[in-house]
């Protein structure tokens, strides 16, 4: 099988959808990386509260729940292909 396609396949997701997941969520944590880093040199500059670990974390979380419904769609739709093909040859 394809390495660049076997992943996404089983994601449930095409290589553009899963290279645009997995780029967003690293733009975003390199901004976070960032921002932190900032004030740790800099404790008097505050993080950016759409930075800070509460707003990064749920970010994950909604990005997470993102491709987990992918995965499942793509597993409820090749059951569904199965059950149509077992059903097609027991006529």
């Amino acid at each position: 099988m394809n390495p660049f396609t076997q992943h996404t396949q089983q994601q449930g997701v095409t290589y553009i959808e899963h290279l645009l997941f997995a780029a967003g969520i690293a733009w975003r944590l390199l901004n976070s990386v960032f921002a932190f880093a900032v004030h740790a040199i800099f404790p008097f500059i505050d993080i950016d509260k759409t930075l800070d670990l509460e707003a990064t974390a749920n970010y994950l979380q909604e990005r997470n729940h993102w491709i987990e419904h992918a995965k499942l769609h793509e597993q409820k739709n090749s059951t569904m292909m199965v059950d149509t093909k077992n059903h097609a040859v027991s006529h």
